[in-house]
This record gives C-alpha cells, sequence and structure tokens, in this order.
C-alpha cells in the first residue's frame, strides 16, 4: 500500500517523522523533495513491512490544496499499483472556520479532477473515492482530512511547548515568558493579525531565546525526545494514522 500525508510546514513535518516511527514503527527510507506549484517542497519516505508512506511538508497552509491537486494528478497519470492508495491532509485548527474551508478546498479540487465520491467530506472521517487513470483503469482510494486538535482552537506548536514546559520547569517559565511578550508586543495587530500568526511567533520566539544558532536541529531533537506514548491527546488525533500499514489489522477492516 502507498500512502501520503500531505501537512502544512517544518513543524508538522518533523513532528509526524518522528511520531509514525516511534509509535506506529515505521522506517527510514529517505529524504527527497517535489515541485508543487514551482514551490520546492520537502519529502520524507517512510516503509513498514510492504507499505510506504510519504510525508510531504507543503510549506503552508495556503499551499496544501496546491499539493493536494498534485497528488491527485500523480494518481491519475500512474498505474493503479503505483498511485497512492490513501491521502490524509494534516492541518491546524488555527481559526474557527478552518475545518469548513478544508471540507470545501477536498470537494473542489476533487471536483475538479471529475471524482467521485458518496459520503460527506468531514473532519476526522475517511471518504472513498473513485477516479480513472491514465490508463483507463477504474481505481478507488480513500482520503481523510485531519484538523487538530479536533475542538479547540490550536497548532501543533502548541502541543510542542506544553510538551517542552511540562518537561521542565525552567523551559516553562521561559514559554510563559515569551507567549506574554507575543500577546504584547503588537497591541494593534499591525503584524499579528491572525490567531496562526500569533501561534508560530510563540513558538519561533521560544526558541530564538533557547538556541539562536541551530533552531530547526534543536527543534528536531526535542521531538526526537517526545516521550509520544504518554500523550493521549495527539494519539488521538493521529489514531486513524495507524491504518496505513498494510499488516494492520484496523487497515483490513477499513477496507471491508
Amino acid at each position: 500500500m502507498r500512502s501520503v500525508i500531505l501537512c502544512e510546514g517544518s513543524t508538522d513535518f518533523v513532528l509526524l517523522q518522528y511520531y509514525m516511527r516511534k509509535v506506529y514503527g515505521w522506517e527510514y527510507k529517505k529524504n527527497d523533495s517535489v515541485l508543487i506549484n514551482g514551490y520546492k517542497a520537502r519529502k520524507c519516505v517512510l516503509k513498514k513491512d510492504h507499505s510506504e508512506l510519504n510525508i510531504i511538508g507543503c510549506g503552508g497552509c495556503s499551499r496544501i490544496p496546491g499539493g493536494l491537486q498534485f497528488i491527485l494528478d500523480s494518481n491519475s497519470l500512474s498505474a493503479e499499483d503505483e498511485a497512492y492508495d490513501r491521502i490524509v491532509i494534516i492541518t491546524d485548527r488555527d481559526e474557527v472556520e478552518t475545518e469548513s474551508e478544508f471540507e470545501t478546498i477536498i470537494a473542489t479540487e476533487l471536483g475538479k479532477q471529475q471524482i467521485e465520491w458518496k459520503d460527506d467530506i468531514l473532519n476526522d472521517k475517511w471518504i472513498d473515492f473513485h477516479y480513472e487513470n491514465g490508463q483507463g483503469d477504474n481505481c478507488n482510494a480513500k482520503l481523510l482530512l485531519l484538523v487538530i486538535p479536533f475542538e479547540d482552537t490550536g497548532a501543533m506548536e502548541t502541543f510542542l511547548l506544553d510538551a517542552v514546559g511540562k518537561a521542565d520547569p525552567y523551559d516553562a517559565k521561559i514559554i510563559s515568558d515569551c507567549n506574554q511578550f507575543v500577546d504584547n508586543v503588537d497591541n494593534q495587530k499591525k503584524y499579528l493579525n491572525k490567531r496562526r500568526y500569533i501561534t508560530k511567533a510563540k513558538f519561533d520566539v521560544y526558541f530564538s531565546v533557547r538556541t539562536a544558532a541551530e533552531q530547526f536541529v534543536e527543534r528536531q531533537n526535542i521531538l526526537k525526545n517526545i516521550p509520544w506514548e504518554d500523550y493521549a491527546s495527539i494519539q488521538k488525533s493521529f489514531e486513524k494514522l495507524e491504518t496505513l500499514a498494510e499488516n494492520n489489522e484496523t487497515y483490513s477492516q477499513l477496507r471491508k
């Protein structure tokens, strides 16, 4: 089975790699890149038994629709055994309307490709869709939208800062001070005028304090050391990702 996860930026891209490896036992295969609408997006390929998982960091929330279009185009041109059987879109619930916006975006992109589907596109629900590839084969695939967290507004970065703060009281104090700084520094909302900007700013300010030189490397090291198996909330959000491995019992149930 061949699957792909489309996510936003560098934090989600790295987090998902470590999560899938640590919690579900995927193994690293290679790093690569793909060109999506002129943007060079990073791709990590993982393997588990006979299954392959591609994780693509689209470069931001606004680039995810282009990423979906890229995958759907790829499927239409690929032989059935080379196409993506499972497509997962993961984005942050930065704003209240994020979920409905992405449900509409997915429907629009599927419609452009003349793809057929029956069930409503909803968060945290697999939908089956059918398409004809370039060889005239009728193909089946599934798509899953995960806007997380499911109930509250927030982002991956918020979860990560919480995890870091729980692990070290000293860092928790720095995170609190950084958050307070971001909340107060732009009182006219000239620059931080969206919830997602505020969230990203809090994350980046903390890492600028913790390690001013090698921020990305330090983030990777932190992600490696987070005990994912201890966080029920993040596991609930990602539990359907277990079905991306062909040998899992849940996958066989999903296909029925």
